[in-house]
């Protein structure tokens, strides 16, 4: 499906990121892991090359333009083109607001949003040449509906969902197009980190949308690639939940 695609893929190290950049090396793409982790993203693409797919890892502080700037050169680097940039880097800090310190908040916003602002604009550049192109950003279900004790988050989400649709409207007339992911609770090392590893806190929070599981990794991934792919051609601007109906209730 992505045979002779660059795909860019930050924060994909682990969690959401690394599936999806598993899943795109498998369906043919050449992938550009990014991500801070200077230990977990070299073994992702380690593994890719030597199942005989082809990766490169860029270590990358995606809070920094010239970092940005650099790992969008290193994947136009071959080709002079740029096909699908998914933006998944993001941290939660689940501080309450009357509680939060500044660097806390501008960690937030650089990490989950600033990045992607910074990430596209570079992207941008070589899509706009080749008028053509897919953004898919990873927002969240806290971007659709306020979850209580995370308004921070919530609030850098929301702001991912409107860069996502003024980036789909304003560069339609190039070729290219933006779409988000909003998941809910995905069972990855983030979400262990944020609510531990309790099995029955896992149930719990399973038992929060109709479907009664966690989602995985892979579901979000295959979302993603659906919105890169062609078959969604048709498709900008969008916010597709991966959620398992939490958003439905």
């Amino acid at each position: 499906m992505f045979e002779d695609k660059v795909v860019v893929v930050t924060g994909a190290a682990s969690g959401i990121g690394r599936r999806t950049a598993i899943e795109f090396a498998r369906q043919g793409a050449t992938v550009v892991v990014a991500d801070v982790d200077g230990t977990n993203g070299p073994e992702v693409v380690a593994k890719l090359n030597s199942d005989g797919h082809r990766a490169v890892f860029v270590r990358a502080d995606l809070t920094a333009e010239a970092d940005c700037e650099h790992l969008v050169a290193v994947a136009a680097e071959r080709t002079g083109r740029v096909d699908v940039l998914v933006n998944n880097v993001g941290i939660e800090i689940s501080t309450p607001i009357h509680e939060m310190s500044v660097p806390e908040w501008d960690r937030l916003f650089d990490t989950n949003l600033k990045s992607m602002f910074l990430c596209s604009k570079h992207a941008l550049r070589p899509m706009m040449a080749a008028r053509s192109g897919a953004i898919v950003n990873v927002c969240s279900v806290s971007g659709l509906v306020a979850w209580p004790g995370i308004a921070a988050y919530n609030t850098t989400k929301g702001g991912v969902l409107m860069l996502t649709k003024s980036l789909a409207v304003e560069y339609a007339k190039h070729g290219i197009r933006a779409n988000c992911v909003c998941p809910s609770i995905i069972d990855t090392p983030m979400t262990d980190a944020s609510i531990g590893h309790d099995a029955a806190v896992k149930e719990a929070k399973a038992k929060l949308n109709p479907l009664g599981r966690l989602g995985t990794p892979e579901d979000v991934a295959h979302a993603i690639l659906f919105l890169a792919s062609d078959k969604s051609s048709f498709i900008t601007g969008a916010a597709l939940t991966v959620d398992g109906g939490y958003t439905a209730i």
